[in-house]
Parts: C-alpha cells; structure tokens; sequence
C-alpha cells in the first residue's frame, strides 16, 4: 500500500526534501532551518543514521576513523574548519593562528615513522625521496588546467606514465627498487583519500588543476570526527531527519496532489523504495562529490546527460530542476 508523507504539517511557506543525511545534507537542512521562509523542511536518510561518510567508532581503547578522518586545509576558508571550531571540537593548537598560516601546497605531512610489511623500519629519507618525487608529480597535473589536450585521460594514468619514466633509470638493486614502489603505492593510496575516489584513474586530468588548496596544517578531532555531525543533528528541530528512507525515484516537474492537503499541488514526488511518497516544492539532492559517471545510472529520476550536463555547468543542486550556483 502506497504511502503519503507530510513535510510540514500545515500549508504556509513552500516544502523543501533534501535527500541524504550526510554532512551536504545536514549543511543544508541546518541552513534552511534557520530561515523563516522554509518552514517545512525534512532530511531522507536511507540508513538508520547521519553523517554518511563521516563515522567514528570507540575501539583498541580510542578512536577509530572509518571515514572521513581528518580537516584537510583548516583555516578561515574552510566551512568545515569553521563548524568544528564554533562546536568547540578542536584544540588550541589548531585553533592557533600560526597552524592555519601553514602552507603545505595541498599535501598530507611525512609520518614520524614507516614499517615495510616485513616490520622493518623505512628510512625517512627514502619516504622524502618517494614524497618529492610524488608531490611534485601531483603539482604538475595541475599545468593541464588550460591545456587544448592531455597526453592522458586520467591523474591516475599520468602519474603512472611518469612513475615507469623514473623506475627505469633507478640504478638500485631489486629489493630497494620494490620499497620504492611500495611507498609510492602508499602515496597513491593516499592521494585517493584525499581526492575521495577509489583510484586516482577515475580523476580526470584536465580540471584537476581546479583543485582549491587552502592553508593551515590537517588536523584531526581528539573526540572523533562524527563529533562534527553529531552536533549538526542536534541543532536541528526535532524529526527533521527521516531515517531508513532509500529514496527510489524523484518525479520532476508534475502536478502532484495529496489528500491531507486538497487543492494544493506540487511539483515534486519523491518515491522511497518502501512505497512512500513525499510532495515537495524543492528538492536538494546530495550525492558523494568523487560520484563517477559509471553510477549514474543509479542515481533517482537522473539520465547520465543530465549528469553530465549539471557537472559542465558546475550545479551543485537539483530544485525542481538543476539551479546553479
């Protein structure tokens, strides 16, 4: 049996759906919530909590990250930095004036210390060594930003292409050679953490460049990152957030009406796989940003051209229909 949900449970003001309980969710729900003029507003979730890709477990006597893990860039510029400072998450050294100041070019620090899978220690110097050669790698993906052409379609695909180019004229012996290789997969898996995506292939090479890099020494929450969303939910009104609700289908630019609310039409119907249907007037959706064109085809009421189409205007939102920035 087929379902109605409510939104608001008055008429008055337009309703607003935002699909998925992540922290873009939560940003915008928090966001709307606090202006007068969207005074019914619910969050979708399709699991049984918040936070998406940011969740923090306790255990091995601390914190365990299985997402998100640490604030890349804090500074004034970054959104999230200024969140987790406003809810007191962070200690004073990377509220510090001086760790925001840092200028680390976008990459992740040296660790202190390096084990090969053997337990033997990794000479520092030659993680630097692997690190520079990385690092400098990276920084010339960004030349292509302009470029007519690229030699390759991929980040991942060029680094490759100039890795093979260095490998063969090392003069070390076999062993040595391996390390090497094995602290540079260690830098591209790294580098996939940092860009969201499961392999630096899926990274197109062209708008790499695109890439904003701001200041300040990545920090991490003593308390665990969820901390940052835990706080988001609470500031929201109660029953805001909807959970275990996978949306199946969104129904673009109809006339769509419920009997709670007779003569009141809506142009919005969005279908969750359990058979219930939410009429909205808006609805944001919000989807991981590393989504590839190869999973679009799972994405609710959304054609891989229309993919396509918002991603080269840079849309961000679908409200009833794609509004830019």
């Amino acid at each position: 049996m087929e379902s109605t949900g409510s939104v608001g449970e008055a008429p008055g003001g337009p309703r607003v759906l935002v699909v998925g309980g992540g922290i873009a969710g939560l940003g915008a729900a928090q966001r709307l919530c606090g202006h007068s003029a969207f005074p019914h507003l619910r969050v979708l979730e399709a699991t049984a909590r918040a936070g998406g890709r940011i969740r923090s477990e306790r255990s091995f006597g601390g914190v365990v990250e299985v997402g998100a893990h640490w604030i890349h860039g804090p500074s004034r510029g970054n959104p999230i930095f200024q969140l987790a400072a406003e809810y007191g998450l962070l200690g004073e050294k990377e509220l510090s004036e001086e760790n925001q100041l840092v200028e680390t070019g976008g990459h992740v620090g040296l660790p202190s210390v390096s084990y090969a899978s053997s337990g033997a220690r990794v000479s520092l110097q030659l993680v630097a060594e692997m690190a520079t050669l990385f690092y400098g790698l990276i920084d010339q993906t960004r030349e292509f930003l302009h470029a007519a052409e690229t030699p390759v379609p991929s980040v991942g695909e060029y680094l490759k292409k100039e890795i093979g180019q260095h490998v063969a004229g090392w003069t070390e012996d076999e062993e040595t050679r391996k390390l090497k290789l094995a602290i540079l997969n260690s830098f591209f898996n790294l580098e996939c953490c940092v860009s969201g995506t499961h392999s630096m292939d899926l990274v197109a090479l062209a708008p790499f460049g695109e890439y904003t890099v701001l200041p300040g020494l990545d920090c991490t929450f003593s308390k665990g990152y969820q901390g940052l969303t835990n706080c988001m939910m609470a500031s929201l009104p109660e029953d805001t957030v909807v959970f275990e609700k996978p949306v199946k289908t969104i129904h673009w630019n109809g006339s769509f009406q419920e009997a709670a609310f007779p003569g009141e039409t809506f142009p919005v119907s969005v279908e969750c796989e359990d058979g219930d249907r939410f009429l909205a007037h808006h609805v944001i959706v919000t989807v991981p940003l590393g989504l590839s064109t190869f999973s679009v085809g799972s994405l609710p009421g959304l054609s891989l051209s229309s993919w396509r189409l918002c991603r080269m205007k840079k849309y961000f939102c679908v409200s009833p229909r794609c509004s830019g920035e």
